[in-house]
């Protein structure tokens, strides 16, 4: 078994000229949307570099986005949690919308679902731990149970019962806690880099964000 955590940001741009698709999902009628978020983000003043994980999804690797497009990125966090009642002051509190996609064999089986981020690896990490713990993904989020060498993904009876998105095709997915230990230490080291650019992206555009790291990738606490 080969597993890899994939860590994507979703980059969504509505812009009222440019109507949705006619039909969804957008894992059914890739095209469509794949053409409709090209448009959109073009208009909304990022690069043709830009390229989706999957056709037609609004979820980017991160290391395959563009600097100029993470500092649109940036701008767009900035403008999205500023304090209308103190415009001035420029403090970001929520981690950036995404997270990690599990690829199992080649086979991209669970992407991220509604409200997740990248804060999220906090939970994968845990799931090494012997104890319980508390995992999410957004919702809906799968019930994990842990057995000597594997973790088990129930999404069957998830604890909040709505549809996921793209559908996971199978009720339990088991995974190798060791293949998971090394998936995590590649994970985990993309995610520095990230950090890391959001760092330099931080300094050379004056931004000036206390702790611009560790709020968009991990939350308000360190990593």
């Amino acid at each position: 078994m080969k597993i890899k955590l994939i860590p994507v940001i979703e980059i969504e741009n509505y812009i009222e000229e440019i109507p949705f698709p006619p039909s969804g999902p957008y894992w059914e009628f890739a095209d469509e949307w794949e053409d409709y978020h090209l448009s959109t983000n073009l208009q909304a003043g990022f690069s043709n570099n830009l390229k989706s994980y999957s056709k037609g999804c609004s979820f980017y690797r991160i290391n395959e986005i563009p600097d100029s497009d993470l500092l649109k990125v940036v701008q767009k966090e900035i403008d999205r949690q500023k304090d209308e009642d103190y415009p001035e002051i420029v403090e970001l509190a929520c981690p950036l919308t995404g997270g990690l996609i599990l690829n199992i064999d080649d086979v991209d089986l669970y992407y991220p679902q509604c409200c997740g981020d990248l804060s999220a690896i906090r939970d994968w990490n845990n799931l090494l731990s012997d104890k319980d713990s508390y995992f999410y993904m957004g919702h809906p989020s799968p019930r994990i149970i842990k057995t000597e060498k594997t973790i088990i993904f129930d999404f069957l009876n998830s604890e909040i019962q709505e549809h996921y998105a793209p559908p996971v095709k199978e009720d339990q997915i088991e995974i190798d806690k060791d293949a998971l230990r090394i998936a995590l230490e590649k994970v985990n080291q993309e995610l520095h880099h990230f950090a890391e650019r959001l760092v330099k992206i931080n300094e050379t555009q004056n931004l000036n964000i206390p702790g611009i790291d560790r709020t968009l990738v991990y939350g308000k606490n360190d990593q």
